[in-house]
């Protein structure tokens, strides 16, 4: 079984042990997805690692806006990345050139927090060029109020 990685935050304490937040969630996520596999534990400071849910609904966010307006998804990616972080001298090394470059090029390497300001700095940039996004948790709940609505009346 293959499942999206899940952040529990948690504290390290003075001995060097884990305390997870919501120790139940961590334990019933893990014995209902996870039981009985081997798995990567990844420890890093709080805020540090983006989700794959941000990086899922970043996408899904962004892409009516391309489709609607002709524009490739990667280029609109680009474009957002330039507005919300900007750009950054660089110096060709061959030929000494000095060029802008987007001071965060990859979404791959944001933070959790980065990536948290880059959809809320997103859904700005798009309603100030008239387009209205529909933000990654708000669509997550509509989906999941339709699907609990398609449930009660099956």
């Amino acid at each position: 079984m293959s499942a999206d990685p899940s952040i529990f935050p948690a504290l390290i304490d003075s001995n060097g042990d884990i305390q997870f937040e919501f120790p139940v969630a961590q334990r019933a996520f893990c014995k209902r997805v996870l039981s009985g596999q081997c798995v990567d534990v990844t420890i890093a400071l709080q805020g540090l690692v983006k989700s794959r849910l941000q990086e899922k609904g970043f996408h899904a966010m962004i892409t009516p806006w391309a489709k609607e307006e002709g524009h490739r998804i990667d280029d609109l990616k680009r474009d957002i990345l330039r507005e919300v972080f900007g750009e950054q001298e660089h110096t060709n090394p061959i030929t000494g050139e000095i060029t802008m470059v987007l001071r965060e090029p990859h979404t791959s390497k944001l933070s959790r927090a980065k990536y948290s300001e880059l959809i809320e700095r997103t859904l700005e940039v798009a309603a100030s060029c008239g387009f209205v996004l529909v933000a990654p948790d708000e669509y997550r709940r509509s989906k999941e109020a339709a699907q609990k609505k398609a449930r009660r009346a099956a």
